[in-house]
């Protein structure tokens, strides 16, 4: 075992986009875990999005979103979503060598419980992985939270029939890409937004979507739209929200539905300006489906292995890269997931 234990904490509050400065890396001796507890080794880390938003202050813009304050502020811990390996244990219900997914944090060590970090957040504890559905970074990409919010979002929101005409925004992302990929599996007539003519191509070519659109070069966003969907637009997955959602919810179909997954064109912006509790209304909340997460990662796995369902993966080696591939994801650089490799796979599946 490594006899340094590293983390990444929140140094300064960002102004807009984070920069590499806005953390700041600690080191010291690998903890111990105490009565009850485990301790996790970190395999992969799986930045996020979303995460942008805990690094901002509590003020009154997103006090009701957070009622037992931050999940971070200066000084602790920047949160993420874990896959790693239990090296030491006192649950006899976690073993040394099991491969558990939690929300642990930028660290490569973690001392955990099988509550995981809270109930509200995470309610379903630091759970085990069944490696006989995928590759062991799959379980934080395709068959992790990202695939799994998209396809329980379909199940639950989406519920496309054959003919209907769906729109995906931030499609060349993990969750976008399920999404569109499964609304496509149901019969749909699927187009994707993304943001390079690269990803545009990744969209026709290797995910079969039916459009894509490069929504950076069209000077009239709403026409393209129009052209894609000659029949209106009967589900909207939503990612990014911001004006681009407007847009296209203006051509919804009477009786058309709306996922809203994500905001990400609102991560960087001043938070004084918008109220995150109003935002947030009405957001697809995975959490409240946690009974359905082996099914639906069976399901997943199923379609990966028959070959209907891709994914792409970018994977970076070295602890250290994590703030540089959180920025570039925000910046949008990613095709699927970006993942931050921090210690050999202890299953050589990848």
């Amino acid at each position: 075992m490594a006899d340094v234990h590293k983390r990444y904490i929140l140094a300064a509050y960002p102004d807009g986009m984070p920069k590499e400065s806005d953390w700041k890396l600690e080191t010291g001796p690998v903890p111990v875990p105490g009565p009850g507890e485990f301790l996790v080794r970190t395999v992969f880390l799986a930045p996020e999005p979303r995460l942008r938003l805990m690094m901002n202050p509590t003020n009154d813009s997103n006090r009701a979103m957070r009622p037992n304050g931050g999940m971070t502020d200066i000084g602790k811990i920047m949160p993420c979503t874990i896959l790693g390996e239990v090296v030491q244990s006192n649950d006899p219900d976690y073993k040394p060598g099991d491969v558990v997914e939690g929300f642990l944090g930028w660290q490569n060590y973690a001392i955990a419980t099988r509550k995981g970090f809270s109930a509200k957040n995470n309610p379903s504890g630091i759970a085990k992985m069944d490696l006989s559905l995928g590759t062991l970074s799959s379980f934080v990409s395709v068959l992790g939270i990202p695939g799994l919010t998209a396809h329980l979002a379909l199940r639950h929101e989406g519920k496309v029939k054959p003919g209907e005409t769906v729109v995906v925004t931030s499609a060349a992302g993990t969750v976008g890409s399920v999404a569109a990929q499964l609304a496509k599996l149901a019969g749909a007539h699927v187009v994707g937004l993304t943001s390079t003519d690269e990803k545009c191509e990744h969209l026709i070519q290797d995910l079969g979507l039916d459009v894509a659109i490069n929504y950076r070069k069209e000077k009239d966003l709403a026409a393209a739209i129009r052209k894609a969907c000659p029949k209106g637009v009967d589900y909207y997955f939503d990612n990014v929200g911001g004006e681009m959602a407007d847009v296209i919810k203006a051509q919804l179909n009477p009786g058309g539905r709306v996922t809203r997954c994500g905001i990400v064109a609102k991560y960087n912006k001043d938070t004084s300006q918008w109220r995150q509790s109003d935002e947030f209304a009405g957001q697809f909340t995975i959490h409240d489906h946690v009974a359905e997460y082996d099914g639906a990662r069976k399901e997943l796995s199923q379609l990966v292995k028959a070959g209907k369902l891709k994914y792409a993966e970018e994977i970076f080696d070295g602890f250290e890269k994590i703030p540089r591939v959180f920025i570039d994801l925000l910046n949008g650089k990613n095709t699927g997931k970006f993942l931050v490799r921090c210690a050999p796979d202890p299953k050589g599946t990848r």
